[in-house]
């Protein structure tokens, strides 16, 4: 699989066609909300990373704490009837699962995909001199996810530019995942799509504030609010959700 994933490898982000398995009409760009958190297509429902690394599944429209799922930490993308999310294969930091949801159970898990395998050097949770992002799509086909990686230096000393070239990495492709086999297959390319990003439902806007976790032994960890507020600027109801990483800096 390792091999196969590897030989799709393309030098640029590539974001897969959208559509869906069990909703095969109109192809819909998924609605991207605040806080690396999704909406369903009704905007009612959002899902969010919670601060337990798992998703917390919110009622827009109060906040009320409908579900959380705690396999998978990132959501990808929902339907009315799923959500896909991105799980982390354990002590693997270069693979991930795609977690699929049935959100009318009350995100009863429906399976797991076999793992998706990156370059070795890759690292999805964040790690000192990595980064990486990841985005699905879905058609009648399965779900296709588009990733781009990179690596850089991140040493406490000031380096040679011999030293800056040598820790410069990139790569990019996409994965498909097959909604019935539960396979993973490479694929090179395809049409670019993004989603939609909006921090309206409804009549009220989401809105992040970030400030200081105060976490012995890490001045720089973030505890991060998701606030609904309405058109008076009211704060109608907040929730804690998952905060980004930022590392120590390295000596």
């Amino acid at each position: 699989m390792k091999a196969i994933l590897m030989c799709a490898i393309v030098m640029s982000c590539v974001l897969p066609a959208f559509g869906a398995a069990q909703d095969k009409k109109t192809p819909t760009p998924p609605h991207l909300l605040p806080g690396d958190g999704i909406a369903d297509p009704t905007g009612k429902v959002g899902y969010f990373p919670n601060t337990t690394g798992g998703i917390d599944a919110l009622d827009l429209t109060s906040g009320r704490l409908l579900w959380s799922a705690i396999d998978a930490k990132k959501p990808l993308l929902a339907t009315d009837k799923r959500l896909f999310a991105q799980a982390s294969v354990k002590g693997k930091a270069n693979q991930v699962r795609v977690a699929v949801y049935d959100v009318t159970l009350e995100g009863k898990l429906i399976f797991e995909s076999e793992p998706i395998v990156f370059p070795d050097w890759v690292s999805v949770p964040v790690t000192y001199g990595r980064s990486f992002r990841s985005s699905a799509r879905l058609d009648v086909k399965g779900l296709w996810l588009s990733w781009e990686a990179n690596a850089f230096y991140a040493g406490g000393a000031a380096p040679t530019e011999e030293i800056l070239k040598a820790a410069r990495k990139n790569a990019s492709g996409v994965a498909r995942i097959d909604l019935d086999s539960r396979k993973v297959s490479a694929e090179k390319g395809g049409p670019v799509f993004t989603g939609t990003y909006n921090p309206k439902v409804g009549a009220l806007t989401l809105v992040t504030v970030d400030g200081p976790a105060k976490l012995k032994g890490n001045p720089f960890a973030r505890r991060r609010l998701l606030r609904a507020v309405n058109a008076g600027k009211q704060v109608v109801w907040e929730r804690e959700i998952a905060a980004p990483v930022f590392l120590i800096p390295r000596p």
